[in-house]
């Protein structure tokens, strides 16, 4: 924990950098994201941390958010999910028949 978090009562820093991804991601609770954004303005230590994530979850998205999956892997995926699909349905059709035979006995 900085000395800034310790005179504050604030969040312990490794506390505050474990969740920035979280933070980032729009994948936390309001008021966790409150109490992160308090930390990080008033803890220089951390805003770096948080500056570089940020800059790097920037980067990446602009690098990789341009490529696409070729059509045929699409299609592959799309395949091998109906065949997923198919077999949880068989399964579940056998299980309620084992089930239904269970009840009857």
């Amino acid at each position: 924990m900085c000395e800034e978090s310790k005179k504050a009562g604030q969040e312990d820093c490794g506390d505050v950098i474990e969740a920035v991804y979280l933070y980032l991601d729009n994948e936390c609770s309001e008021s966790r994201r409150t109490v992160i954004r308090q930390h990080l303005e008033e803890c220089s230590p951390c805003l770096s941390e948080y500056g570089i994530e940020q800059e790097v979850r920037t980067l990446v998205h602009r690098c990789c958010s341009q490529e696409k999956a070729p059509d045929e892997v699409k299609d592959r995926l799309k395949e091998k999910l109906a065949a997923i699909d198919k077999v949880g349905d068989s399964l579940w059709t056998e299980e309620r028949e084992r089930a239904s035979e269970q009840s009857e006995t």
